[in-house]
């Protein structure tokens, strides 16, 4: 009985003593900053699940909590110099309320540092002691001696706090001791990578002066070769001597994988894709790709052979075999292209050359334009220059490429043509709104077989219209692309919650009959939509409609269209 009463007094105590609510007051901000709600609770550990769970209970809390609460308050506090701050509490009908009373910060006295290492302190005279600025400023000195040559300096600083006089006094001590030098580099690797290769991306030499810096770089190298599972870069500091050895360990990790990959978009339908990769066939990073690409118009098979040091270590080849047999707009292609690539980038700016060689069998539907089997050989140069913060979501920057592709019957092409792509990107953010311009410019300087005219429209184009439905239809309004394109869109997007954001455009298109003629009818659109931003790109929903035609569009899709 007495242990039953005791169970049940416990029972009865913890439901009388439930937290639903807690309230901070005092000293705190509204909505952002170092004592903000979200904040605050962050520091306590309290965590909520976003508004939208309506199927979540809120969580509940109990007296120790929030005692746990103030103690981690009181600590925050002193860490922004807010050491006179109180944090008290009361619980009541359920209820707690924090109150949270900062005072006077304490303030800096007086700094003691040497001229070399003033930049990297960032206090003044009587500015707030925060603690975590004090600790950042003894890292970047530290680092600065690294990246200088003095590994093994000494670093004695101290933040003197005196709470009697409430003021803070720093003195930072450094003594560099004698300049290292990098000593023996020990490699020890299981990949099937030359040693020549390896050293080439390793950016540092015995007998240099010591810098951490190229220590990083050398890791972001060999992390970038995708084959390896662990990336060792590691200084010996227990050597007695000036020259310090270091020891890269390389152990390899999975290079090949099998992928297999659905999707749904409004130009293409259903698309199924099915692809092997080998990262590094018969070594030296060397690849090896064959896949299978399906939608509801037809199918590709493809297959690409790439050795990104093929010459001279710095310029690669790539070698891309592909056949289709699909249904566009206004004709069927059976298609089997070869395109051959050598590429080198000067001044950071990739340049490719190459030969492409295309062999294709159409059926028209256009009655202008016949059916039949084409081969078209052509040598192409192409030039980008990527200044985008990221090529799956960019939120700034720029993108510019220039492509030129030149058919001649000295090749065994059937058509004498010169073919040019101008590509112009331009992303930038303002906070929570993200505007983007991008403009394609096409031009042939001849009329060749449908295939090889340029098309617009749909998800990725201009989103007023259907997939490749811009321009000169015929009766059974079959498109007819067009010999020049200069093909725009400009879209504002605002972001709403995380990774949900909202989105209105205007697009853009001139296509015409003629070769290099540019003051053709536009065909204009203008819409809005949606974006939630996944691992993979964004899930994008639009509305188009068109200037002239009247009605709308709807596109769905996943994929940056910038």
């Amino acid at each position: 009985m007495k242990v039953f009463l005791f169970f049940l007094f416990l029972t009865i105590n913890c439901f009388a003593n439930e937290i639903k609510k807690i309230e901070y007051i005092g000293d705190i901000d509204l909505v952002l900053g170092d004592f903000s709600k979200s904040n605050l609770d962050t520091i306590c550990g309290f965590s909520y699940d976003e508004f939208y769970k309506i199927w979540k209970k809120n969580p509940t809390f109990i007296k120790k909590d929030i005692e746990n609460c103030s103690e981690q308050l009181k600590e925050y506090l002193d860490s922004l110099g807010f050491y006179k701050a109180t944090v008290n509490y009361e619980i009541k009908d359920n209820n707690a309320k924090i109150e949270i009373i900062k005072n006077e910060p304490i303030k800096v006295n007086s700094i003691e540092v040497e001229d070399e290492y003033k930049r990297f302190v960032s206090f003044k005279k009587d500015e707030v002691f925060i603690s975590s600025k004090f600790t950042e400023s003894k890292k970047d000195i530290r680092k600065h001696l690294n990246e200088n040559g003095y590994s093994k300096a000494d670093i004695n600083a101290k933040a003197y706090i005196n709470l009697d006089e409430y003021r803070v006094d720093l003195i930072y001590k450094i003594t560099k001791n004698k300049l290292q030098y990098f000593g023996d580099i020990n490699i020890k690797n299981s990949a099937n990578i030359s040693q020549e290769l390896l050293q080439k991306h390793i950016e540092f030499k015995k007998g240099q002066i010591y810098n951490s810096k190229l220590l990083d770089k050398t890791y972001e190298n060999l992390y970038n070769f995708g084959i390896y599972k662990t990336i060792i870069v590691e200084p010996d500091f227990e050597s007695n001597s000036e020259f310090i050895p270091i020891n890269i360990n390389l152990e390899e990790g999975f290079f090949k994988e099998n992928m297999f990959g659905f999707g749904y978009d409004t130009d293409k339908k259903f698309r199924f894709k099915a692809q092997h990769k080998n990262d590094n066939f018969l070594g030296d990073l060397k690849q090896f790709t064959l896949g299978t690409k399906v939608n509801s118009e037809g199918f590709e098979l493809y297959n690409n052979i790439f050795d990104p040091y093929f010459i001279k270590g710095n310029i690669s080849l790539n070698n891309d075999v592909s056949y289709e047999d699909m249904d566009y707009t206004s004709y069927s292609q059976k298609k089997l292209q070869d395109r051959l690539t050598l590429s080198k980038e000067i001044y950071n700016l990739p340049n490719s050359v190459g030969f492409l060689a295309e062999h294709s069998t159409i059926k028209s539907d256009l009655k202008e334009y016949e059916s039949g089997t084409y081969l078209l050989n052509s040598l192409f140069y192409e030039i980008k220059l990527d200044r985008r913060d990221d090529s799956l979501n960019p939120k700034d920057g720029y993108f510019l490429s220039f492509y030129i592709e030149d058919g001649s019957k000295f090749l065994g092409s059937e058509y004498d043509y010169l073919k040019t792509v101008t590509d112009l990107r331009y992303i930038k953010t303002f906070d929570k709104l993200t505007a983007s311009l991008k403009t394609k410019i096409g031009t042939l300087d001849r009329d060749l077989p449908i295939f090889k005219h340029f098309f617009a429209g749909g998800a990725y184009s201009n989103r007023g219209y259907a997939y490749e439905k811009v321009g000169l239809k015929d009766s059974d309004d079959n498109p007819y692309g067009g010999l020049s394109m200069i093909d725009s869109s400009l879209e504002f997007e605002y972001n709403i919650y995380k990774n949900v954001g909202l989105v209105t455009f205007f697009d853009s298109t001139m296509l015409s009959m003629e070769t290099n003629k540019f003051n053709d009818k536009f065909y204009n659109s203008f819409g809005f939509g949606a974006r939630y931003y996944t691992p993979i790109g964004p899930f994008r929903v639009d509305f188009g409609f068109p200037q002239d035609d009247g009605g709308f569009v709807f596109h769905i899709g996943i994929g940056q269209v910038f």
